[in-house]
C-alpha cells in the first residue's frame, strides 16, 4: 500500500534510510531540505503489514525511489508512477529495472532506461587553474539552453521547469553554479544539484561542442569539487557514459553504487 507521509512519519523515514543515503542522495537531501509537509516535495511510503518496503519522493515531475532490500511491490509502484504524469524515475539500477519490467506496454514504448553509477570523491588529482567563476544572473539563460540542448541530460527536463529549478535552487543556496566564459559566452558549466549541511551532489557538467576536448570539462569539475571538499563536504556525482566514467575516475572519483533513470519522452 502506498500512502502519503505526514510529519509524524519523519523519524521512521530517516531511520529507514540510515547510513545508506548514497543510494538515494536526491531523495535524502530534498527530504532534509524541504521537509515532508512542504509544497515543493511530496513523500510517500509503500508498506506491507506495516513494514516499509519503499520510500518515494516527488519533486516536480521526477519520482525518486529508495528500497533498502529491493523487496517491494513493483506492480503497485509502476502503477503509481504511470498515474501521476511523471517524466522520470530515479533510483538504484536494481530498483529501476524491477519497475521498468512491469510498466504497461504503452508506457514502455515511449520510455528509456539508462544505467549509470553514483560515485564519490575525497581528493582531486590536482588543483584547478582558476578559469571557473560563479555564474551571474545574466548567465542563466545560456546555462539553461546549454543543458536543454544536451542530447542526454536535456531530454530529462521540460524547458520551463528546468529554468525554474535552476534559479530556485541557486537563490535558496541549495545549489551553486560555476561557469567558464570567453567574451561573455558560457562555454562550460557545472553545478551542485543539491547541497545540504555536509553533503553535495555535483551535476550538469557540460561544455559547448566547439570547445570540447580542450580540458575545460576537467578544469571546471576540479574547481567545483575542490571548492566543496575544502568546505568539508562529502561530494558525490552521477554519470551514465563510459566517457564520463573515465573523466570521473581520472579526477579521483570512486563508485559507490549502480544507478538508473527511466525517462518517459
Amino acid at each position: 500500500m502506498i500512502t502519503k507521509c505526514i510529519k509524524a512519519d519523519e523519524t521512521r523515514i530517516i531511520s529507514y534510510i540510515g547510513n545508506d543515503y548514497p543510494s538515494c542522495l536526491y531523495l535524502y537531501l530534498d527530504l532534509l531540505k524541504y521537509g515532508i509537509e512542504s509544497d515543493t516535495v511530496s513523500v510517500y511510503l509503500q508498506t506491507r503489514d506495516d513494514e516499509v518496503e519503499a520510500l518515494l519522493l516527488k519533486y516536480y515531475s521526477c519520482l525518486h525511489v529508495y528500497s533498502r532490500n529491493n523487496a517491494f511491490d513493483a506492480d503497485e509502484l509502476a502503477e503509481f508512477f504511470c498515474d501521476d504524469n511523471y517524466t522520470m524515475l530515479y533510483c538504484t539500477a536494481e530498483t529501476a529495472e524491477r519497475v521498468y519490467r512491469v510498466l504497461p506496454k504503452e508506457v514502455k514504448t515511449k520510455s528509456t532506461i539508462t544505467r549509470g553509477w553514483v560515485a564519490q570523491i575525497q581528493q582531486v588529482d590536482h588543483e584547478p587553474h582558476g578559469l571557473a567563476v560563479p555564474a551571474e544572473t545574466q548567465d542563466f539563460d545560456q546555462i539553461v539552453r546549454l543543458i536543454y540542448d544536451d542530447e542526454d541530460i536535456g531530454r530529462s527536463y521540460k524547458f520551463e521547469e528546468l529554468s525554474r529549478q535552476l534559479e530556485e535552487r541557486n537563490q535558496q543556496g541549495y545549489a551553486r553554479n560555476l561557469v567558464i566564459k570567453i567574451d561573455n559566452l558560457v562555454i562550460a558549466h557545472a553545478c551542485t544539484n543539491a547541497e545540504y549541511e555536509t553533503i553535495a551532489v555535483v551535476a550538469e557538467l557540460l561544455v559547448k561542442k566547439e570547445y570540447r576536448q580542450k580540458g575545460y570539462a576537467s578544469e571546471i569539475w576540479r574547481a567545483i569539487c575542490s571548492q566543496l571538499l575544502s568546505e568539508g563536504k562529502e561530494v558525490f556525482s552521477f554519470y551514465y557514459s563510459e566517457e564520463s566514467r573515465a573523466l570521473h575516475k581520472h579526477i579521483g572519483f570512486y563508485e559507490v553504487c549502480e544507478w538508473a533513470k527511466v525517462v518517459i519522452s
